[in-house]
């Protein structure tokens, strides 16, 4: 007789309030940067855990796996929720741009949500900061980070500074994206922007 191999309970739920408390599973292409902001949700009923690109497998297909392999390991509550978030950048260009999709569908088949930035995750940052109108557009991630470090006076991905991010901060960088996001329904912006708002709207 085959013997089956339970699922592990998340280890960020309290055994205390395991009942009570919600899941957001963020799987990202980047290492550091949503990592270290999603830190800055701390709430008893909600809790984010991020899995962050690791050995250099950032593409959009092992980002989804790491979802897939988190989901069959765990033993998940239904209102607990997996988002799959990657940066447009160099994947929405005509050699990738087919595969790209085709990650994006399976993902949302498989029920889990989409919080994609144009062209990266900065530009979520950069929503708390400046305001995004107008004719700025910015093609690569390193014009984004020049745009930062300049209003900011330094940016790491890998130490962001919770002071320039109140929650005032957090709810105008929701407007902002909710504003320049004309049509919601696609899975990425299709310039610059981010989807990020649409998991963080939830956070708050």
């Amino acid at each position: 007789m085959m013997l089956q191999c339970k699922k592990k309970r998340e280890l960020v739920r309290d055994e205390k309030t395991f009942r009570d408390d919600r899941l957001f599973i963020v799987a990202s292409e980047d290492t550091h940067a949503p990592a270290q902001y999603f830190d800055l949700f701390r709430n008893t009923r909600i809790k984010v855990r991020v899995l962050p690109t690791e050995g250099g497998l950032s593409a959009p297909g092992h980002v989804l796996q790491r979802l897939d392999d988190y989901k069959a390991e765990f033993d998940l509550m239904e209102e607990d929720e997996l988002w799959l978030m990657l940066d447009t950048d160099h994947w929405i260009e005509p050699n990738h741009v087919q595969a790209f999709g085709q990650v994006c569908t399976e993902a949302s088949q498989k029920g889990y949500q989409l919080a994609h930035s144009n062209p990266c995750f900065e530009v979520w940052i950069l929503l708390h900061v400046f305001p995004l109108d107008g004719p700025v557009h910015f093609d690569r991630c390193a014009d984004v980070i020049t745009q930062l470090k300049a209003i900011l006076g330094e940016y790491s991905k890998r130490t962001i500074d919770a002071r320039h991010f109140p929650l005032s901060s957090i709810q105008d960088a929701v407007a902002q994206a909710e504003t320049l996001d004309s049509n919601p329904n696609d899975r990425w912006p299709q310039m610059t922007g981010s989807h990020v708002y649409k998991l963080v709207r939830k956070l708050l």
